[in-house]
């Protein structure tokens, strides 16, 4: 299989929802393995020349799509793939699906540590000249090669449509998509922080971009502060609602409160609008799972 084929430009798709037409850019489209932003953030490596590499290092939660992705890629490369993260939860020992599932059949070592604060912050480095060490969530600076091709495909769809001005909407993690994405593009960008709050990504989009002024509009709740990984019954009730009334399938962890706070602010954005559907629901089957151990 040519993996290249995964770059070409994913459709776009046009709801109704909030009382508004709103454009979908279906990049979790793009490929089973490598949908949605990864395939954007790890396009950089497959241009690059891996002969020199036995393995690949990362780091990051237990139903991580990079985690996925990245185990995919080392399958395919024929590279080892060793994957840090914090001791995992007894419930998904003994019941492995979703992104762990996958990442595992796809050959991940996993290695449970209480070190994972040392490896976030750097203290633990992975600097062996064989090894390729990939930052959580791909927040590096290989990513930007990738989302430029995403910011080239928007602009072409605005010509081809004759729209002029366009806004783009996309959940944040670490950020990486969103602020290359708003480097290239001439249109404006709004994130929403799903890992932390607006000053955690501010601060994200800056080791990326130093230049405040091509760094995306941030929306963030004022009326509740959500705490990453928890569940909410707004968060479950609107990803069945977009499901209802557009037959797309969002993410259940970050796609939720992105979408609750673009309903919230659709009156600040009068012109069209764009929304980068980021990939990941290969971890829904984790989350709605627990969704429903919850009573929801």
């Amino acid at each position: 299989m040519n993996f290249y084929d995964i770059f070409q430009p994913s459709p776009v798709q046009e709801i109704q929802f909030c009382e508004r037409t709103i454009f979908v850019k279906r990049d979790d489209l793009l490929h089973a393995d490598f949908g949605g932003n990864k395939a954007r953030k790890f396009y950089g490596f497959f241009e690059e020349d891996l002969s020199r590499y036995k393995k690949i290092v990362s780091y990051g939660g237990h139903q991580s799509n990079a985690m996925f992705s990245l185990a995919s890629f080392a399958k395919l490369h024929n590279l080892q793939f060793d994957y840090y993260v914090k001791p995992l939860p007894k419930f998904l020992k003994s019941n492995i699906l979703g992104n762990f599932r996958n990442a595992l059949d796809f050959g991940m070592n996993l290695i449970e540590t209480s070190d994972y604060q040392k490896i976030m912050s750097g203290e633990i480095q992975f600097s062996e000249p064989e090894t390729l060490f990939v930052k959580q969530g791909g927040a590096m600076p290989e990513a930007e090669s990738g989302v430029k091709f995403l910011a080239k495909e928007i602009e072409t769809f605005a010509a081809e449509n004759a729209i002029s001005e366009l806004a783009v909407v996309l959940p944040s993690g670490t950020g990486a998509t969103a602020v290359y994405l708003q480097k290239h593009l001439k249109f404006n960008v709004f994130t929403v922080p799903n890992v932390g709050d607006a000053e955690y990504l501010t601060k994200q989009f800056s080791d990326l971009v130093p230049e405040a002024n091509l760094h995306p509009t941030v929306w963030d709740s004022t009326k509740k502060k959500y705490q990453f990984g928890n569940l909410y019954p707004e968060f479950y009730l609107i990803w069945q609602k977009l499901f209802a009334e557009t037959g797309i399938e969002f993410e259940l962890l970050f796609d939720p409160k992105t979408w609750l706070l673009l309903c919230e602010n659709l009156k600040q954005v009068p012109y069209p609008i764009l929304y980068i559907h980021s990939g990941g629901t290969a971890g829904n089957a984790s989350m709605e799972a627990r969704y429903l151990r919850a009573g929801f």
